[in-house]
């Protein structure tokens, strides 16, 4: 239930939920019986770092980084060597969805009181600005943007995804959840965490098409999201940087479309130099820094990342993590999609497109989160295939 308060969990405090379920989980463990088909898929990426650091530039970095991405190793061996015969209630899934909900809403609520009473917006060109780099300065409950929409953007699949299978008991829990998710909405949409936002839609776009029987409903929900993603690029400045082609034509810092251009291109060049086996996880940052001194001040200041989970493992780890990789998120999709799991299968598709926009397992806030909800879902899946009738039919 720590993992389900997630969103209002300090940073400094995010890795506390993994390190009390493994000392809990320890108490379970029986050696008879591990997956380890299970846990060398989803702990793979964190094995392929481990073998970089043959050839890592700087041990003291790469440990450190390591430390970073435990949890890559640490949930997978939670679930499926400790706990692998300890059966969860499937009562469990929806209190965790709904807790989550109400957790991702306690969020939005407190950057929204946070900025309208303790520090407010005034006198500001763009809100949005303000806005975000406000919410990664605030007191206790700080959160990069970008993180800050994936809680609200899973608050709004999981909602969607309780009403369409009738999890709700009544109105009165019908008004209240969607209240929850409506302020959720509001609060990603001033974010404008481009990428996030796109995502989202596209998958409640297909989630509605496929769910909606009748024709005239399926043109209406057509009709209504190219609406309303018309008005997001016409009416806010961030989403109208991508179809502004100035910004891939030409670098300009103002312009956070403009500067992943920059980077992607960095990415590519570097990994040109050493395709097969990368520069290890301790050295993947040097080599970028390198490429960012000989086109601008503005990305070596700031030391940016690949901004995009697949570049990173490919320049980390080379052809071979970057296979790795795919392959593992490859597998986990075939294998949610053939047990017509449709949660989990869309929180894979979700992580799966913005990782084409961020590196969202080189921070704590990214990395634990992911991992708990591929493995928990997966492990909740397993428990329950036999025994509820209410998934069978998703």
């Amino acid at each position: 239930m720590l993992f389900a308060i997630f969103p209002i969990i300090p940073n400094s405090l995010k890795g506390l939920p993994v390190i009390l379920l493994f000392i809990a989980s320890i108490f379970f463990f029986d050696k008879r019986s591990i997956n380890w088909k299970e846990l060398i898929l989803n702990s793979s990426l964190f094995l392929i770092y481990l073998l970089s650091l043959i050839h890592t530039q700087d041990y003291s970095l790469s440990l450190r980084k390591l430390e970073t991405s435990l949890s890559v190793l640490a949930i997978p061996l939670i679930f499926f060597v400790f706990l692998n015969t300890f059966h969860f209630s499937i009562k469990i899934k929806e209190i965790f969805i709904k807790t989550f909900i109400i957790s991702s809403c306690v969020f939005s609520l407190y950057t929204v009181v946070f900025i309208n009473i303790i520090k407010p917006v005034k006198d500001y060109v763009w809100l949005t600005d303000k806005y975000r780099a406000i919410i990664s300065e605030m007191p206790l409950l700080s959160q990069h943007p970008i993180y800050a929409s994936i809680f609200l953007s899973l608050g709004l699949l999981f909602f969607f995804y309780l009403f369409k299978n009738q999890y709700f008991k009544g109105l009165p829990e019908r008004v209240f959840f969607f209240t929850l998710t409506l302020i959720n909405f509001i609060v990603l949409i001033v974010l404008s965490s481009k990428a996030v936002i796109l995502t989202v839609f596209l998958i409640l776009f297909f989630f509605f098409l496929v769910s909606i029987k009748n024709r005239f409903r399926g043109f209406l929900t057509i009709v209504t999201f190219i609406f309303i993603v018309i008005a997001l690029f016409t009416y806010n400045r961030r989403m109208g940087e991508l179809v502004d082609f100035e910004s891939y034509q030409k670098f300009d810092p103002k312009t956070s479309t403009s500067i992943r251009m920059a980077i992607y291109s960095c990415s590519f060049e570097v990994i040109k130099r050493s395709p097969l086996l990368g520069y290890g996880i301790g050295g993947a940052q040097r080599q970028l820094n390198l490429c960012y001194a000989n086109k601008s001040d503005v990305l070596l200041f700031n030391s940016y990342n690949t901004h995009n989970q697949y570049l990173d493992a490919a320049v980390k780890a080379g052809m071979l993590g970057l296979f790795v990789f795919s392959l593992f998120l490859f597998t986990i999709l075939i294998n949610a999609i053939r047990n017509k799991d449709q949660l989990l299968t869309f929180i894979i598709v979700f992580y799966s497109i913005l990782f084409f926009t961020e590196n969202i397992l080189s921070r704590q806030s990214g990395v634990i989160l992911f991992f708990f909800l591929i493995c928990f879902f997966n492990k909740l899946r397993v428990n329950s295939k036999r025994n509820d009738s209410k998934f069978k039919n998703i």
